[in-house]
């Protein structure tokens, strides 16, 4: 199952970004951007980081999408320019 997959059809809440950040599949998981005047539960700009790779993902009219994966290699700054470069995207895609 790919992570796009396993999300809803729909923003993301509050309790679900917790319980993503309480998955064994997922090191990170952030809230980016919230679709505004929603308030509370409206998450449409996610990161999402393993190991291996950081995910910037955006809900639009039609789902979620991948707007960037950074692959992480052995730089101990990887992730951190992962995540920098993924919420980049997230901003470009929804702005």
């Amino acid at each position: 199952m790919s992570v796009l997959d396993s999300l809803p059809d729909r923003p993301l809440t509050d309790a679900e970004l917790a319980s993503l950040n309480h998955s064994d599949a997922l090191e990170i998981a952030v809230d980016v951007a919230d679709s505004e005047g929603a308030g509370e539960g409206a998450i449409v700009g996610l990161l999402l980081a393993t190991d291996d790779w950081v995910k910037g993902l955006v809900y639009e009219r039609d789902g979620w999408r991948v707007a960037e994966t950074v692959a992480l290699g052995d730089d101990a700054n990887a992730r951190y320019e992962g995540m920098q470069t993924c919420e980049a995207a997230i901003r470009t895609a929804l702005d």
